[in-house]
């Protein structure tokens, strides 16, 4: 009843495919209201999911079950893919294994993954604490006012938009990284107190992304909060920048997908070992 009673007050929203918009939208809200329930606050609908261009087929070799890709990859990947391709429209979205591969080694791991990778050792080395204060707090600045922005675009669930935006992001704390070389700067003892600076902004860069794309990548988002010590629950926590606190050992939070693999979801080819 807290859901379903017609005074209810709760949201309910339901997603349904194009090809049974008529039922969802007509017939299913009128039967609820002619049985005394709710109808749904709104009725989002999508298109089709196609496999390297062509519709899901057995015959063709392009039908691929849930079980089949989880016996061979982890969910995180697919979860980016579709997330990066999944408009607020009815278009169809295409599951392109080659793009598939190339997207997911490229931003989640090219991109995200490696900012956190190349700054961790550079903390660990220097006591696994962060630097009391971020050698360029504009530039945090505008990640920060960058989250409503975002934040709007998941609730428009435009969420290729908000994918091409985190990482557009990415990009700049990579080039923070590039343009700073903190590995040079370690080659000069006198010079720790700058590594460890350069290398808690991009920890702290890193982490902001991560926070974006916990809805995506939940799995993710968990590892990521136990290397920082701190738990990616909340939006708005990287408001405040983790600053002269002691964080965890890094261990690889996502690894390139293996075309051969990828290529087994619609080819005759053995599981990924357990």
């Amino acid at each position: 009843d807290e859901y379903l009673a017609p005074d209810s007050s709760a949201e309910m929203y339901h997603f349904i495919g194009k090809d049974i918009s008529y039922f969802h939208t007509l017939f299913w809200p009128a039967v609820l209201h002619g049985s005394g329930f709710r109808r749904p606050t709104a009725v989002f609908v999508h298109g089709f999911l196609t496999v390297n261009g062509q519709k899901m087929s057995k015959s063709r070799g392009t039908f691929i079950t849930a079980r089949r890709y989880l016996e061979r990859l982890p969910p995180e990947p697919l979860r980016y893919y579709f997330a990066a391709k999944l408009g607020n429209g009815v278009d169809d979205i295409d599951l392109s294994l080659e793009d598939f591969t190339a997207r997911v080694n490229s931003d989640i791991v090219g991109k995200v993954v490696n900012i956190a990778s190349r700054c961790a050792p550079f903390i660990e080395r220097g006591g696994g604490q962060l630097a009391p204060q971020l050698p360029d707090p504009g530039l945090y600045g505008e990640f920060i006012a960058a989250a409503p922005r975002i934040a709007a675009l998941y609730d428009s669930r435009d969420y290729s938009a908000a994918m091409r935006e985190i990482m557009l992001f990415a990009d700049r704390a990579n080039q923070y990284v590039d343009a700073n070389k903190p590995w040079a700067l370690a080659k000069d003892p006198a010079r720790a107190d700058d590594v460890r600076a350069v290398a808690t902004q991009g920890i702290n860069l890193f982490r902001v992304l991560m926070t974006w794309l916990a809805p995506v990548l939940p799995a993710m988002a968990r590892g990521a909060g136990e290397f920082l010590a701190t738990p990616l629950e909340r939006w708005d926590a990287p408001t405040q920048p983790l600053l002269g606190t002691a964080i965890g050992r890094y261990a690889p939070l996502a690894t390139r997908l293996d075309p051969k693999v990828v290529a087994t979801l619609v080819e005759d080819g053995p599981a990924a070992p357990k």
